[in-house]
């Protein structure tokens, strides 16, 4: 009889240790779609609508996008007590930075939201991946990341094709430059395919793990692995999730699973060619698909 009770704990045991790790293996990074999978729809056509159409679909948040909508974005997610899950807006080499937007970031104290500007001279007096700005754009993020740090939040170099910072290896460069503990980089999938030859392509893997101590997010989409000739570039490297020859679940699942990326994945749905609504569902459903293979070890 004791030997038999005995048994039981070791079972008992055995039961929690198992449950223990497979809650410890399943996956918690934030999945959300940038507003660009709503924005422009003719029937969810305010803040209000979108924010709540996305939290209803199940996504875990949504991005502010620009600073021009910050105060609409913001009033519609603390309506729906959404996330924010990332503030994307620009950083002008050619004149001071917007006066709003110290006050914004300070309104999202501990929201875990992303600060991600991208980075553009208008006059073109600087020209993409030239490094000539360097100096200046280390003095505006260091600025950037002290109001940041004071709003417990983390900043991150969005790299965006021609603009100033336009590589993702220039952001990364940036961010060791920069030498605050709360700014990183951005990965875009799309505007890295975009600057990155086809024959570079086979190396990304190595390129992410130079990436990994400076990662704070990730934006997929569904892409093309071609060289596009096309005049809109975007059109091979931005489809929906989980169509496209690249094997963009892949690239999730080495970061998530092999690097142990914790941090947030954006969905980039940038001038997709579909019906807005379906696009948020067919969406969702990929992103569904990616958690259980994910979860699965698949």
């Amino acid at each position: 009889m004791d030997n038999y009770k005995s048994l039981i704990k070791i079972v008992a045991c055995l039961c929690v240790l198992l449950a223990s790790t497979i809650s410890f293996s399943q996956v918690k990074n934030e999945f959300f779609p940038l507003h660009n999978i709503i924005r422009g729809d003719s029937v969810y056509k305010d803040f209000d609508s979108q924010v709540k159409l996305i939290k209803t679909a199940g996504f875990d948040g949504i991005e502010i996008n620009l600073i021009e909508s910050f105060e609409g974005m913001k009033a519609a997610l603390d309506k729906h007590k959404f996330k924010p899950s990332y503030f994307y807006f620009k950083l002008s080499l050619d004149e001071p930075i917007d006066s709003r937007l110290e006050g914004y970031i300070a309104r999202l104290k501990n929201s875990g939201t992303i600060i991600a500007p991208y980075i553009i001279s208008e006059s073109k007096n600087y020209k993409p991946s030239s490094r000539d700005a360097d100096t200046i754009v280390v003095r505006l993020i260091r600025k950037i990341a002290a109001w940041s740090k004071a709003a417990n939040l983390q900043v991150a170099i969005y790299p965006h094709v021609d603009c100033y910072v336009e590589r993702t290896d220039h952001a990364l460069e940036l961010a060791k430059k920069i030498d605050r503990k709360n700014v990183g980089l951005i990965f875009n999938l799309c505007h890295w395919l975009a600057t990155t030859p086809l024959s570079e392509r086979n190396t990304w893997r190595t390129q992410m793990d130079q990436l990994r101590p400076f990662l704070k997010m990730i934006t997929i989409s569904g892409a093309n692995n071609v060289q596009s000739t096309k005049a809109r570039v975007m059109e091979d490297y931005i489809l929906p999730l989980g169509t496209g020859t690249f094997d963009t679940y892949e690239l999730v699942r080495y970061t998530v699973k092999d690097l142990k990326f914790k941090g947030q994945i954006g969905v980039q749905c940038y001038k997709i060619n579909m019906d807005k609504q379906l696009l948020v569902s067919s969406t969702i459903e990929a992103v569904k698909n990616y958690k259980s293979r994910l979860n699965s070890g698949k």
